[in-house]
């Protein structure tokens, strides 16, 4: 399974994924080889991609549960974007907290762990998609960290709220993507923020939100945008706080970018790992803890080029699972120290596709020798004058 972009997008190409409308009504199933009349029609929701199966690839399982993850994903989207639209028109929002609640119902139980699903985004739905992502990645991750019920819904009612003055960024910075702003452009954007936070009228509360989510929504006004700023000493952060920026970096990480490809879950742990004076251990790993990061049948690209497919996932350790190599079928367990010092998993494989690449520096690679060379160079002249005299 790979992501194609839409404009890349070809008649015989097999979906790898269901797509949904508003209600939540299935418009086009797994395994859907798409026309040129169905990839216009995809093309009108406004979505950057598909997720294709490649060629030979059969379709993977999908569970009941994965199945109504992406039916869940779609209806909420629209349900929150009508609540945010509300908001921008100093208008009393519907769904908040019903969809916060439900939330919780459906991932916050106890021992839950989420095959996490990153989401195709348009420019138009980008931060709904992101927002509730970020939400479901919070619900569980609350539970992990044994918060109270009260604590955990104003966690994730700040999660639907939090990022509601990016709606009103101008496009021409929106669309630039984060790695190409300007230090002006990120003061404007962090403006924005702020009047989405004062939207939510913090001075007097009638839209009734907790009083912890409209603290929490405050404080991540006032989060560096950037892991090369420093964390604010004179803030005494929230924990709430705390989940959501992991939970939304998270998200922004694996999921498509305008100016840059997603990475895959594992890679986007690594980097939150590095830096835990913005992103406390703590909270990561309750994160890890929340979601399948190498489940069975993931495949996997090892430090010394070799490649393999989890056989066993480890539950308590995701970095130790159970592991066989594609060359030799040598089943490799994490969890015994002599292949810690052998093997470094470098990251999941983003394709299955183990051809090699073609080109002038692999032809370079695999050079025949003078003698193989130089009958080759006979034999094709000699084709040549055959065929010139018509004899072939």
């Amino acid at each position: 399974m790979q992501y194609i972009k839409i404009n890349h997008v070809r008649p015989g190409m097999r979906l790898a994924r269901p797509i949904y409308n508003k209600n939540g009504v299935m418009l086009y199933e797994r395994d859907t080889r798409l026309t040129s009349q169905g990839i216009s029609s995809i093309g009108k929701f406004g979505l950057w991609g598909l997720y294709i199966l490649e060629p030979a690839e059969p379709v993977p399982p999908l569970s009941e549960e994965d199945a109504e993850l992406e039916r869940f994903l779609t209806v909420s989207t629209f349900r929150l974007k009508d609540d945010l639209t509300l908001i921008l028109n100093n208008m009393k929002p519907q769904n908040i907290q019903p969809l916060a609640q439900e939330i919780l119902r459906k991932f916050g139980a106890p021992g839950n762990k989420l095959n996490f699903a990153a989401t195709l985004r348009s420019n138009g739905d980008y931060i709904y998609k992101h927002c509730l992502n970020t939400a479901i990645l919070a619900s569980i991750m609350v539970n992990k960290l044994n918060y109270a019920y009260p604590e955990q819904l104003a966690i994730v009612c700040a999660a639907l709220l939090y990022d509601v003055g990016r709606l009103l960024v101008p496009e021409e910075i929106s669309e630039k993507g984060e790695n190409l702003l300007s230090p002006d452009e990120h003061r404007i954007i962090r403006g924005y923020l702020e009047k989405g936070y004062q939207m939510l009228h913090p001075d007097y509360n009638d839209y009734r939100f907790p009083e912890l989510t409209l603290k929490i929504v405050g404080q991540m006004t006032r989060l560096p945008q950037s892991v090369s700023a420093p964390m604010p000493k004179n803030i005494r952060w929230k924990n709430g706080t705390h989940v959501l920026h992991v939970a939304g970096k998270f998200d922004e990480m694996t999921s498509m970018h305008l100016d840059r490809e997603p990475i895959s879950e594992l890679a986007a742990v690594r980097s939150l790992r590095k830096h835990t004076d913005h992103y406390p251990a703590p909270f990561v790993t309750a994160l890890t803890q929340s979601i399948h990061i190498l489940p069975d049948g993931r495949c996997v690209e090892f430090s010394n080029g070799q490649k393999g497919i989890v056989i066993s996932e480890n539950q308590k350790n995701y970095a130790q699972p159970v592991v066989v190599l594609f060359s030799n079928n040598q089943r490799i367990d994490f969890t015994e120290s002599k292949f810690q010092k052998m093997l470094h998993i470098a990251d999941v494989m983003k394709t299955m596709d183990v051809r090699l690449k073609v080109d002038r520096d692999t032809f370079k690679q695999y050079a025949t020798d003078p003698h193989t060379r130089e009958t080759t160079v006979r034999y094709i002249k000699k084709r040549k004058k055959l065929a010139a005299a018509g004899r072939i």
